[in-house]
């Protein structure tokens, strides 16, 4: 299934099916940019799509549609073996790894450990004595930048092995509050770098200030909602990680009309895009989730190629790329004549 849409002179294209399918359609040497969040490989939320990296000839037939000399924006787990991977993946369909990545912060996680006491005594059959109340981290509000708190049971060690072992953690992860944008090239032909100069001055001066670290929150509902009509459905409740790790449950249910479970915020796929690539150019992203990369692309005025294989993501995607782009630009408050400038 394809989608084409034009508005003014700028060119949409999205496609339901599968990328290393679809891919071909496109033309040797046609795109200037591949931009992505593709599947880190953390099974996140139990979804069958994150279980395993990208197959390896999804990134052959990017690098044969992207033009010499065009840059690779990937994002991936800050996890050390995951990202590894992906790397090397890129590195083996032929593109040039040797650039410094680009970091997304994005203000928020909390730490993941298993309480080695509480885990002796479970394995034990012994039961913990209440002594009191504490406070746990639940589910941010879509208003306040603060988790909502719940009260969770305070518990002494039962037998003396867990006594032993009271205060240490087991299996410590830092819920990343950071995650990683690796950068690549197709290799040049004769062409020179000057051509392919990155858009640095068109980025707000305070993402200058902190760049390669891009501070941008995580999208509000209200963002990741816009477009989209029909009922609100609900949201699995758990983080990836909180079946294994002693972190409190969110507290509340969600209900979104966007039920993807990590969509990106258009504010940080809009710099990405404004860093590589020009006015016109087109821009790829072969795991489109639900539509981001291509509601940024609409703002910034550049040709887009997208392809979706889940087809309860395309939908979202579908209707949320419907929006017309003066009402994205006053959505994000941006002037009418805005082009590259996203001090939004």
């Amino acid at each position: 299934m394809e989608i084409r849409t034009k508005i003014m002179n700028i060119e949409q294209h999205l496609f339901n099916g599968d990328s290393a399918e679809v891919l071909k359609q496109l033309k040797d040497n046609s795109v200037d940019l591949l931009a992505t969040d593709p599947p880190y490989g953390l099974s996140f939320m139990g979804k069958n799509w994150d279980k395993v990296l990208p197959p390896k000839d999804i990134w052959d037939e990017c690098y044969r549609v992207l033009k010499p000399g065009s840059f690779i924006a990937v994002m991936s787990s800050p996890r050390s073996d995951l990202l590894y991977r992906m790397i090397k993946d890129l590195e083996d369909a032929g593109f040039d790894m040797s650039f410094s990545p680009i970091y997304w912060t994005m203000h928020s996680g909390f730490p993941k450990a298993s309480d080695t006491s509480k885990m002796i005594d479970k394995r034990l059959g012994a039961e913990r004595e209440v002594v009191g109340k504490g406070k746990g981290a639940g589910q941010k509000s879509d208003i306040y930048n603060t988790p909502y708190e719940n009260d969770i049971d305070i518990t002494e060690p039962s037998t003396d092995l867990a006594k032993k072992y009271e205060g240490s953690k087991l299996g410590f992860q830092p819920k990343p509050a950071v995650e990683h944008i690796i950068i690549g090239m197709k290799p040049h032909g004769q062409k020179s770098y000057i051509d392919n100069v990155l858009n640095f001055e068109a980025l707000p001066d305070n993402i200058k200030m902190t760049y390669p670290f891009i501070q941008v929150p995580k999208p509000a509902k209200k963002e990741k909602d816009f477009g989209l009509s029909g009922e609100e459905k609900k949201k699995p409740q758990r983080d990836e990680g909180q079946e294994k790790f002693n972190v409190p449950q969110k507290n509340r249910p969600t209900t979104s009309k966007n039920i993807h479970p990590t969509t990106k915020p258009v504010k940080l796929m809009s710099y990405i895009i404004t860093l590589f690539t020009r006015e016109g150019d087109w821009v790829l992203d072969p795991f489109l989730g639900s539509g981001t990369t291509g509601i940024a692309s609409k703002l910034i005025n550049r040709h887009f190629v997208g392809i979706e294989r889940e087809k309860e993501y395309f939908d979202i995607c579908e209707e949320r790329l419907s929006v017309s782009r003066e009402e994205l630009i006053k959505f994000f408050k941006m002037e009418k004549d805005t082009q590259t400038k996203l001090d939004l």
